[in-house]
């Protein structure tokens, strides 16, 4: 996906794709614990859907744990995208976290830029059917294949860098 890719570019979704996205904000922000609200609860740093998923959609990498069936966890930097109102990324056929995923879907990911702009979400990973394909070779020369992932949000704590 290229910057300029329309898919990325929330004014061009549908008015309801935002939407669902603001309500998760707004129910995070409702329902979060002392320390969540503490830290993201500033209305001056408050991000609406379209400053969230620009945001998102601006830093190169994000980080996604997830939890294998045995409580160990597992994260690793990603590159994970806001398209037409869904999150998607994709994953190594052969990773820890897809097998952490298929017993267990809940994920957190997060980013970070400047000025203290940060974003945390939770959400439920699934991955998309028929999505499997090549990508590049790993670091033993052999070739590695990928699945896409979308993911449910459930929880989203945004602010924006201080003025």
């Amino acid at each position: 996906m290229t910057e300029t890719d329309p898919a990325r570019d929330p004014d061009n979704w549908p008015a309801a794709a935002l939407a669902r996205i603001d309500d998760v904000l707004k129910r995070s922000r409702r329902t979060a614990g002392d320390a969540a609200r503490e830290t993201f609860d500033r209305p001056d740093r408050h991000m609406d859907a379209s400053e969230l998923v620009r945001f998102w959609n601006g830093t190169k990498v994000k980080a996604m744990a997830t939890v294998s069936p045995e409580g160990r966890p597992h994260i690793a930097p990603i590159h994970a995208s806001f398209q037409n109102g869904l999150l998607r990324t994709t994953i190594y056929t052969n990773a820890a976290r897809r097998a952490d995923i298929r017993a267990n879907p809940e994920v957190a990911l997060s980013t970070w830029g400047a000025g203290g702009a940060a974003v945390i979400v939770y959400g439920r990973a699934r991955e998309l059917p028929d999505s499997e394909r090549e990508t590049r070779v790993g670091a033993s020369g052999a070739q590695r294949r990928t699945v896409a992932l979308e993911i449910e949000l459930t929880r989203v704590y945004a602010m924006k860098a201080r003025e």
